[in-house]
């Protein structure tokens, strides 16, 4: 290596310590540079523009002169000769570094059409080397059974705090909403890469190497999922299982939440339109838990709906085969439309951003549909066992809900109050009532548990099995 020089030429002997000053401040701004040892003016920088600004900075400012031992300690930095050889180095390491960076910007577009994954593998999976030494991503199976529930979760309806809340528990950090999000959005775990646009190409999503933690159906139903999310109103929390689904009788949500008594917190709904209406969360927890124990199904209903739903379950798998065909066929028409709207992108016969929207469109339908057809393909002959073992719970609707988890507990309530419950200080109201709970709603009306906002005759002639 060849050693360089810094001379000070306004350095005096009466100023022994500013020498040591002006060298201290030239390795800052060096950006770290090695004192000692540097090849050429190549090595100061490869930035011309960057490698000019510190040399005038250095003269100006400190009085220093940068030389190499090539050049001698005479040699006039003010001479446009040596400026315009300065400047003819610096300009070549500047084009070799905009090479190297072209290089490296062309391999990893190269490797990322391959269908390799070029950046730190994301939760779920490893970093590694398949047989020829190339990286790839290696699943992590313990995470990878994370990631895959968190997924499942999603589409079955868990609000996203409460899968945050679930994905944290689990052992995988979410610390942020917007973290959650991000791990949905993410389609490595699909077997797929997102292409960025370049150079007037479209982005485009092609097939990964690695291995794919969760189907691709699933994947394209979450991002419809997100998509057409609405904002989260409530968050939910296991102590207070009613936020989300009590509303105040003036119409508005109810919130929830502690208020300090002389001894202990007591949890109360509150309305969000009028403070005023605060209710005691005890009461209102132990009236809709009468309601559910009063609204259970007594054994001769359970015979009624065993029966009823054995027979539609019949006829169900008996149009299943026709059902498989339809989307079948549905599945193939789109997967020609795909081809043809890649066809279009490749003849420049449609723009990028049209290409991106129908692609998107198209592989939502195709995913879609493929569930669809897989759902039908795997029937599970054991259906007639598990609706066996599944209707006695309906004769204890209070020891369901208790048992259940927050998410289970909304399910249940929304499936038998559609539009939700509301209170007013005395009794529960709903506008409608799930059509199998008209008979017993009707027996216990007298003890007031519940009013139904619908009149008499119309709830009568609402279809009910258990009659």
């Amino acid at each position: 290596m060849i050693l360089f020089r810094l001379i000070d030429q306004q350095r005096s002997k009466s100023q022994p310590k500013c020498y040591g000053n002006i060298l201290h401040q030239f390795i800052i701004h060096c950006d770290g540079l090695d004192r000692n040892h540097l090849l050429d003016h190549d090595r100061f920088s490869r930035s011309l523009p960057e490698a000019l600004s510190k040399i005038d900075q250095l003269q100006k400012k400190f009085g220093v002169k940068v030389l190499s031992v090539a050049e001698p300690l005479s040699l006039d930095t003010s001479d446009p000769n040596v400026f315009l050889n300065r400047a003819f180095k610096y300009l070549l390491a500047n084009h070799e570094l905009l090479n190297i960076r072209k290089r490296t910007s062309r391999g990893i577009r190269q490797a990322m059409e391959s269908g390799r994954v070029v950046n730190n593998a994301p939760y779920g999976y490893l970093n590694g080397r398949d047989d020829q030494n190339k990286p790839i991503l290696k699943v992590d199976a313990a995470k990878a059974i994370v990631v895959r529930k968190l997924f499942e979760q999603f589409v079955a309806g868990v609000p996203l705090m409460v899968l945050r809340k679930n994905a944290n528990s689990m052992g995988c950090p979410r610390p942020g909403h917007s973290s959650m999000i991000k791990l949905l959005k993410n389609c490595l775990y699909a077997g797929l890469i997102r292409l960025p646009a370049q150079d007037g190409k479209p982005e485009r999503i092609i097939k990964a190497l690695h291995e794919p933690i969760i189907p691709e159906s699933v994947y394209w139903l979450t991002q419809e999922i997100l998509n057409g999310r609405p904002g989260q109103k409530s968050r939910p929390k296991d102590e207070f299982p009613l936020r989300g689904i009590l509303r105040c009788d003036c119409g508005a949500h109810m919130t929830a939440g502690y208020t300090k008594g002389r001894s202990k917190y007591y949890l109360y709904y509150q309305c969000t339109k009028e403070k005023g209406r605060s209710y005691k969360g005890e009461i209102i927890h132990e009236l809709v838990e009468n309601l559910l124990e009063q609204l259970s199904f007594s054994a001769a209903q359970v015979v009624k709906i065993h029966d009823y739903a054995k027979e539609e379950l019949s006829k169900a798998i008996n149009f299943k085969t026709l059902a498989l065909k339809a989307k079948q066929k549905e599945f193939s028409d789109v997967c020609s439309k795909i081809l043809k709207l890649e066809e279009k992108m490749i003849n420049d016969q449609i723009e990028a951003q049209t290409y991106k929207v129908w692609f998107s469109k198209l592989s939502g339908q195709k995913s879609a549909l493929e569930r669809g057809i897989a759902e039908l393909k795997n029937e599970n002959r054991n259906v007639f066992q598990q609706l066996d073992d599944a209707l006695p719970i309906l004769t204890n609707l209070k020891t369901l809900y208790n048992a259940t988890s927050l998410e289970g507990k909304h399910l249940l309530l929304k499936t038998g109050f559609e539009v939700g419950i509301s209170y007013d200080g005395s009794v529960l109201r709903t506008a409608s009532i799930n059509p199998a709970l008209v008979d017993n709603y009707l027996k216990i009306k007298e003890k007031r548990l519940l009013i139904v906002e619908q009149p008499d005759a119309f709830l009568l002639n609402s279809y009910s099995c258990t009659a």
